[in-house]
């Protein structure tokens, strides 16, 4: 997307643009562009498989364990674009591979190798199937009735399996999905009963196991309150910030009619991946984290954790996800990776109970911010860029060849004598946003602040880039500028290290420079990178 800044201009019916009032003169472009708050990176992600999902951060991604920011980007490899990225944004954060990188603000170069080091190797094309198609590291990997699905381990005969008797099981450690960023870990335990028991399951019912001396042997359920004879802790198995080595036990022997769920221990409460183990839900609207709606949840068990069926390669098996967090808790990620263990056996088409659907994962560039419009035309304006203050969210879905991008505006402010419409312009058309903006709301110092529930969500194809028309025949948009100010300021949303921290824009008939350190910093030298933080004269903002 073209650079956000700058503005106006544009005839129609044949009326001409006094050039002595707007310039568009391209020697003007390097001036233009130190209006800018964002700065391009580009970014080149690649890796032994392709499809390996990415994710790029502008802040630190978790808080207590949980993935609760939304990236910048999220894509599958190979990926190549670029970023737009705040200037005050000073760290980024990328999240793939199993890994997690951390870079200053400048191009993105990862050439990824094999992740699988330790000493009993995995088979890559699996590892890269886990991080990209089962449990990705990315937010709700399980959605909608999903979540009431039991799918512990079955034994039973299906047509790939044959006939047979017993089916040998056995459990690798895989890894976590970043719960330990948060100083979290979890421990892990199994329990085997009579898979017609399933819908109605007790604890009584189960038999329970666990590590005793090295080997798998039955405990108490008492044992796992008292967080012992776990089989897996990841604390343990990544206590050098990796795996040295792929931990893996022969859970049994188990006879066709049995079912193997799974108990874990997290920073919560013990919790199963049969869901009748758990306590019940009522009436709790779960939010998906990436803003694709809710899902509301009424009298239902809900499992902690999931099995998937695995065909990749040569290989066939099962991997097993658990999260950390209970679903009606507030730092639930849903990402159902912070324990992942590959399960295998013998026979290999051992299947879970319900097969559950994978993960959709788009890959898109997200910005967001503020427009602040200036209509300067044909009068002389005030500069306070108040004319229309616009909240929006671009969803770009780079890799689609038709340049789809997912827009949301909403008006905050106005302070405008004309009758103002904010849109996109794409190619030479014009899609109309919000209309009818005009009038003084959220601008003026006795006004307290409302929601002018005023917004406005469509699907744009190609480049685009904001307009405001004014009803007198012209068209400001981000080409032209006065030679001294620009026509519209974009302005980040958020603060990376302040989450408390949001814009004040100006009330009415104060200029941006009087408000702000706009023109120059407070020693008369160039403004600095984040010059929209704090105000020069705070009483001259519009507080909100």
């Amino acid at each position: 997307m073209k650079s956000f800044l700058i503005v106006l201009c544009l005839f129609i019916l044949g009326a001409c643009v006094d050039n002595k009032n707007l310039y568009s003169d391209e020697n003007l472009q390097e001036y233009v562009n130190s209006f800018s708050n964002r700065k391009e990176i580009k970014v080149n992600i690649t890796s032994p498989q392709d499809g390996q999902v990415y994710a790029v951060y502008y802040q630190y991604p978790y808080e207590e364990g949980s993935l609760v920011k939304q990236p910048a980007l999220m894509g599958k490899t190979p990926i190549n674009t670029s970023l737009q990225v705040p200037k005050d944004v000073e760290e980024l954060y990328i999240l793939g591979n199993g890994k997690m990188y951390e870079s200053s603000v400048k191009d993105i170069l990862i050439n990824a190798t094999s992740r699988s080091s330790a000493s009993q190797s995995i088979d890559e094309n699996v590892l890269a199937a886990i991080n990209s198609s089962y449990f990705p590291e990315a937010t709700n990997n399980v959605r909608g009735e999903n979540l009431f699905k039991c799918t512990d381990l079955v034994i039973a005969e299906t047509g790939s399996t044959g006939n047979f008797k017993e089916a040998d099981v056995w459990m690798t450690f895989i890894g976590d999905g970043g719960s330990r960023q948060g100083g979290l870990y979890g421990k892990i335990w199994f329990y085997t009963y009579n898979s017609d028991k399933q819908n109605s399951l007790e604890k009584e019912d189960c038999s329970f196991f666990g590590l005793v001396d090295g080997q798998i042997q039955a405990i108490p359920y008492s044992d796992i309150e008292k967080k012992n004879h776990y089989i897996f802790y990841t604390k343990e198995e990544l206590s050098s910030g990796g795996i040295s080595s792929y931990k893996k036990y022969k859970l049994g022997t188990f006879e066709k009619g049995m079912s193997i769920g799974f108990v874990y221990y997290g920073n919560s409460k013990i919790q199963f991946t049969t869901p009748h183990l758990n306590e019940k839900v009522n009436n709790f609207t779960l939010k998906y984290l990436d803003g694709k709606g809710s899902f509301k949840i009424e009298n239902q068990y809900i499992a902690n954790g999931f099995i998937r069926h695995i065909q990749e390669g040569t290989f066939e098996g099962n991997i097993l996800g658990m999260e950390n967090r209970s679903i009606t808790e507030a730092k639930y990620d849903g990402d159902y990776n912070d324990m992942l263990c590959l399960l295998e056996s013998n026979p290999l088409a051992i299947n879970p109970s319900e097969p559950i659907d994978p993960p959709v994962i788009d890959e898109y560039k997200t910005t967001t911010g503020l427009y602040l419009f200036e209509d300067n035309y044909p009068t002389q304006g005030d500069f306070d860029f108040n004319d229309a203050v616009i909240e929006y969210k671009i969803i770009d879905y780079y890799k689609t060849s038709n340049k789809a991008k997912q827009v949301i505006a909403k008006l905050l402010a106005k302070g405008a004598l004309y009758e103002n419409e904010f849109g996109f312009k794409v190619g030479n058309s014009y899609s109309p946003f919000l209309k009818g903006l005009k009038g003084y709301e959220n601008v003026r110092p006795e006004q307290q602040y409302t929601d002018l529930e005023q917004s406005a969500s469509y699907t744009l194809y190609g480049d685009i880039k904001p307009y405001l028309y004014n009803g007198t025949n012209y068209i400001f948009d981000t080409n032209y500028n006065t030679g001294v100010y620009p026509y519209v300021l974009e302005i980040p949303i958020s603060d990376p290290e302040d989450a408390n921290w949001k814009f004040l824009w100006c009330s009415e008939g104060n200029s941006i420079d009087a408000c702000y350190y706009f023109l120059q910093n407070a020693n008369g030298g160039p403004r600095t990178s984040d010059w929209y933080k704090t105000p020069k004269n705070a009483t001259k903002t519009f507080q909100r």
